[in-house]
């Protein structure tokens, strides 16, 4: 459930707050990412004044990744903190229509005609912005042989040392006469 209605709150005075622990699935939430498990973390719902909700949060999400190596399928746990403001699109009080600068205020921070708070798209968000970029199975993985393609966290695979390139000769001179 990551949408609350927050009319009740709205009403209250400025500073009330609720607090919701989560455990949602988000499979199907973005095809760029696969969980591999459920969302879990707490949001805090803070009145901020007049038609302002200031949500803050803190999740957790284990996610099926490939080593960006050896390509092994991996599960890596992402963990993310957000504090968004959202803002009301009716007076709760009056039933007025509330205006904001779209410049201001974007789409999925607005709070809808039935007073209820969506977090979807600001989740969806910070999951895409915390997927690491290089995931690794474990900090010392070998890689993939680059003529043959064999994981070498398997062992050796056997492939013959390319020749050099003639052209790279005198560097590899100069390299063994360094190591020297």
């Amino acid at each position: 459930m990551l949408t609350f209605n927050v009319a009740q709150l709205l009403k209250e005075p400025t500073g009330a707050f609720r607090e919701h622990e989560i455990c949602e699935s988000v499979e199907g939430l973005d095809e760029s990412f696969s969980p591999a498990g459920p969302l879990k973390g707490k949001v805090i719902l803070l009145h901020a004044g007049r038609h302002n909700i200031l949500v803050t949060g803190t999740f957790q999400l284990p996610l099926n990744l490939y080593c960006s190596r050896c390509l092994e399928p991996v599960v890596e746990t992402i963990e993310f903190e957000f504090k968004e403001e959202f803002k009301a699109t009716i007076d709760v009080e009056t039933g007025a229509h509330l205006s904001w600068d779209p410049v201001e205020v974007e789409e999925s921070n607005l709070i809808d005609s039935s007073h209820t708070l969506d977090l979807t798209e600001v989740i969806r968000q910070y999951i895409i912005l915390n997927i690491p970029m290089k995931p690794l199975c474990k900090p010392d993985c070998a890689g993939l042989c680059p003529h043959c393609g064999h994981n070498l966290n398997l062992g050796p695979c056997g492939c013959q040392e390319e020749e050099i390139d003639p052209r790279w000769a005198a560097l590899k001179a100069l390299k063994a006469t360094l190591e020297k």
